[in-house]
């Protein structure tokens, strides 16, 4: 029985699409693709599971934790991708390492974490994302940035901020320090939470000199407009510190020339992942919601570890989290709704029909007359057609008109606009 019952089920954090939900998310995926193609982006699709010791290349403790692992009949050890960002680095790093530079590529399709579920995140979800391979430079960063805000805006989303950090100010800050790993990652905890108490102690641990000392105090308080980078200079031990700050003045500046600067926010607390960001790292927050919608970051690292030591930059957006706040229609009605009756003169009216661009549904249960009219309304059909004499008969609500076949597709060529 009970194997019966789990027959009927989905494990937890998944769900089925179907319906207005499924067109929904195939408007957010198309419109998205639209956007990253005229960005100059090409599309990547890497495969859905890939060996384990490739996937989990860069992932911190928790992500491999949350990892899906399998053996194949040959006893390796897979993984289902729980981003997309190390598959286009494998891809780029062993087979298109020899192309012009830079490299840009953007994805959509479903990843998958075991996660406890909560709002806009389930154990399989879906990311949309790009990353921009082969440029080192501020232009580069501020590309990503820009396109992550035209994303949100693709789909509606306008009012919304974007939390901008520089890992790279505090890799220099601690550059003599001598930190561990362990002791990073709870520097990194405290900084995030913005614990004043907990940062006192994680610095008294470390027994950081004082000039050291009092940057990492006040990163959780740099946080703010463009001032915040003008404090953080003063506070800077050293000369590469300064010049992380100089390349983030020179991302914000390039961000107001294209319009962006009023979503920005400086968040120089915005440390976490510093393993494996090396610049840039920022998130984006819609109106409405309590967490992020997409992040992202610079990586220049990543790429050494299959073979091609590229900089890169990149964001993801979880589609489900943005489509808690927008979700653009998905039109399931057809424009125009024909019966079948065994008359091949509907289907080739159909045929030329759609390739006028329309969404023609035939009916083919064989419906007749009032019952036929009745099943066009229910479906919401634009317009019903079927044929009389030599012509056809054409309503559109309540109006009804018989045209010939080729006066109904002169027509029809001004529906679809």
């Amino acid at each position: 029985m009970l194997n019966q019952a789990l027959r009927r089920q989905l494990p937890h954090g998944l769900a089925d699409l179907f319906g207005e939900q499924a067109a929904a998310r195939a408007r957010v995926e198309a419109l998205l693709g639209e956007t990253y193609t005229q960005w100059g982006y090409d599309r990547i699709i890497p495969p859905t599971f890939g060996y384990y010791t490739s996937l989990v290349t860069g992932a911190s403790n928790d992500l491999q934790q949350e990892m899906y692992r399998l053996f194949d009949r040959d006893g390796e050890l897979l993984a289902l991708r729980p981003d997309m960002t190390v598959p286009t680095a494998r891809v780029v790093g062993t087979r298109l390492y020899d192309q012009p530079l830079p490299m840009r590529f953007f994805y959509v399709g479903n990843v998958f974490r075991y996660e406890t579920p909560q709002a806009g995140r389930r154990r399989e979800f879906s990311q949309a994302g790009i990353e921009l391979v082969g440029a080192d430079t501020p232009e580069a960063d501020a590309e990503v940035i820009a396109l992550a805000c035209s994303s949100l805006r693709t789909l509606g989303i306008e009012r919304f901020r974007i939390n901008l950090g520089q890992v790279a100010y505090l890799k220099a800050v601690l550059a003599d320090v001598g930190v561990e790993n362990g002791e990073l990652t709870d520097l990194e905890t405290a900084i995030g939470r913005k614990n004043d108490v907990e940062i006192g102690r994680v610095v008294a641990n470390l027994d950081l000199d004082a000039q050291v000392a009092a940057v990492v105090r006040a990163l959780p308080h740099l946080y703010g407009g463009e001032d915040v980078l003008q404090e953080a200079v003063r506070l800077a031990p050293n000369v590469a510190a300064r010049e992380a700050i100089a390349r983030l003045q020179r991302i914000y500046d390039l961000l107001r020339v294209q319009g962006m600067a009023e979503h920005i926010l400086i968040d120089l607390g915005e440390v976490r992942s510093m393993a494996y960001y090396t610049g840039i790292t920022f998130q984006g927050y819609a109106e409405g919601l309590g967490f992020s919608v997409c992040r992202g970051g610079r990586y220049d690292n990543l790429l050494s570890s299959f073979g091609s030591d590229l900089p890169a930059v990149g964001f993801a957006m979880g589609l489900e989290r943005a489509m808690l706040i927008s979700q653009p229609e998905g039109d399931l009605t057809p424009d125009v709704l024909l019966p079948a009756n065994g008359d091949p003169t509907c289907h080739e009216m159909a045929r030329r029909l759609r390739a006028r661009g329309l969404r023609v549904e035939v009916d083919v249960c064989g419906r007749q007359d009032e019952r036929f009219t009745a099943y066009a309304r229910e479906r919401g059909a634009g317009r019903i057609v079927w044929p009389q004499g030599e012509g056809y008969v054409l309503q559109c609500g309540e109006e009804r008109r018989t045209l010939s076949a080729e006066a109904l597709l002169e027509e029809a060529a001004t529906w679809a606009s």
